[in-house]
């Protein structure tokens, strides 16, 4: 592994190691200073908005003046910024505490962009899942250690104002590490290939109402984005408001809703990482989103109607699992029924709109449990992503299913019973990254050798390496449904056309060929 992932892996799973200690303190001390619910949804509304506003902001920064000195520079502000945090003792010093956060936190992205300059097309995949497995960490740990020095403040001071703010000290500390450790490890990403990538945001930036109202209104894509966008806003009322909601019934402090927010994170991780593997080939993804939003809905009404701490556990889980489970499902599918030059404006889009409820969501919990019942915004969460439940059952038929086209986006041409779908070494990647299920029928060369770890046993699980004749054969021992995602690659793209017309006669609905062959498949890769 080349050094500069590693330092970029330790630099961002530093990062996030903090903002998950900090997550569960700051409703209960908010509320310390006399903010009321409302006002403590807020305070971390402010946050995301600032991350969302500012996010092209470093963006275009890190273009012009390169990677490190802006992760270097905003590492330092996030250090300044966690000590207003610990010092505050008002209201007001924590919201300009929050967003300072949020304006240096924007600059995140730049660690991808780091990524994207340091590694070659057939290493970036493993990049990304360094990355990927840092937020992971990140989450997972940070809550348990926020926990640990709670725990360690209450053996110092019984100041129930510096026991609430102890922790945000640990994250300015850490962020200085981080800082230090950058400052003598971090390298430049630009220079590093005697080339700068630089990236036009102007357009982009132009395009993101034009590009929202476009998927908005495509009749495939608009119901997964609403999906994503409701389950989205639910989670980020259950956030805002599920620290004041077990601190109110059932007396929880700042190390026992820690410690419950690493449990979450352990699931959540367990089952993205694991899970979703193995429940993927075996259901199809559309079988697989329904299941987790239903999980999710379940688990927000079980929430609000917890009698005690065993049920409100089981809610917990369930809706860990149900989170785990729907967010691969759905920015799988959206990323194959979009054509393979939409990609990134698609999931981009996506990301936005989710990014607005995270926005909206902490300060619309806080407003229902501020002024009308405490189990309201978990009630209306349940509501909403019951709602996205509605959409996918109405909708079921013309949801993808392990990857499956529809005519709307479809990039091959129409036959006698459906589509025959074309895809070129773009969306071949990203159904590897997605770890979504398919059959490989490939009769070329072997591919699994361009990836690494995961992906390459991705590869390596539903690649089957054989000749023409036997194809009708390999399908009937592994009883491959009719539905499922066959790709088909040859060296010669007009006979992986042919292969893919004689399985669409025989009733496959969902056949991609690979298009233009190995060769063609070969060039693209090395463009990316």
């Amino acid at each position: 592994m080349k050094k500069p992932l590693i330092v970029i892996f330790l630099t961002v799973f530093l990062y996030l190691l903090g903002f998950g200690m900090i997550i569960p303190v700051l409703p209960l001390l908010s509320t310390h200073y006399g903010a009321s619910a409302f006002q403590a949804g807020l305070l971390m509304s402010c946050y995301s908005l600032m991350q969302f506003l500012f996010s092209p902001f470093w963006g275009r920064l890190s273009d012009k003046f390169g990677r490190r000195p802006i992760l270097m520079y905003c590492l330092l502000g996030e250090a300044v910024s966690y000590l207003i945090l610990a010092s505050a003792r008002s209201l007001e010093m924590l919201f300009v505490a929050r967003i300072l956060t949020g304006f240096f936190a924007a600059s995140i992205s730049t660690a991808s962009a780091y990524v994207s300059d340091v590694t070659s097309p057939q290493e970036r995949s493993k990049g990304m899942a360094l990355i990927g497995a840092a937020f992971g960490m990140g989450f997972l740990f940070g809550p348990a250690l926020g926990g640990g020095l709670t725990i360690y403040a209450e053996t110092i001071s019984s100041d129930p104002g510096f026991i609430a703010s102890f922790s945000s000290y640990g994250v300015a500390v850490l962020c200085l590490f981080t800082f230090v450790f950058a400052y003598f490890k971090l390298t430049e990403s630009l220079n590093l290939n005697g080339q700068n990538k630089t990236t036009t945001h102007t357009a982009e930036k132009k395009n993101r109402l034009q590009t929202l109202t476009k998927y908005l209104r495509s009749e495939t894509v608009s119901p997964l984005i609403i999906i994503f966008a409701l389950a989205t806003l639910g989670m980020a009322m259950m956030e805002s408001t599920l620290v004041l909601f077990m601190s109110s019934v059932f007396n929880w402090g700042i190390k026992e809703v820690s410690f419950g927010f690493a449990y979450i994170g352990f699931i959540i991780v367990f089952t993205q990482g694991f899970l979703v593997r193995k429940l993927l080939p075996r259901f199809g993804e559309k079988i697989l989103l329904a299941t987790g939003i239903s999980l999710m809905s379940v688990g927000f009404l079980f929430i609000a109607l917890a009698p005690n701490i065993t049920i409100m556990a089981v809610a917990m889980t369930l809706l860990s699992l149900g989170n785990g489970l729907s967010n691969p499902s759905v920015m799988g599918s959206i990323s194959l029924l979009v054509p393979e030059n939409e990609q990134g404006l698609a999931l981009g889009t996506t990301q936005s709109l989710s990014a607005l409820g995270r926005v909206i969501g902490p300060a619309l919990g806080g407003f229902l449990f501020n002024h009308f019942t405490k189990n309201l915004p978990f009630l209306l969460s349940s509501a909403l992503t019951a709602l996205a439940v509605v959409i996918i059952f109405i909708l079921f038929k013309k949801l993808p299913s392990a990857g499956k086209k529809t005519a709307e986006y479809n990039t091959g041409y129409k036959t006698e019973t459906g589509y025959i779908n074309k895809i070129g070494f773009y969306q071949f990647d990203n159904l590897v990254q997605g770890r979504i299920p398919f059959m490989f029928l490939n009769l070329s060369t072997d591919v699994s050798s361009w990836y690494n770890s995961i992906y390459k046993l991705h590869i390596e699980t539903y690649q089957v390496c054989l000749k023409e004749a036997d194809i009708e054969q390999e399908l009937k021992t592994r009883q491959i449904p009719l539905d499922f995602a066959i790709l088909v690659l040859c060296d010669d793209g007009q006979k992986s056309e042919k292969i893919a017309q004689n399985l669409h006669k025989k009733g496959y609905t969902n056949v991609y060929m690979i298009n233009g062959g190995y060769q063609q498949m070969m060039t693209e890769r090395k463009n990316i």
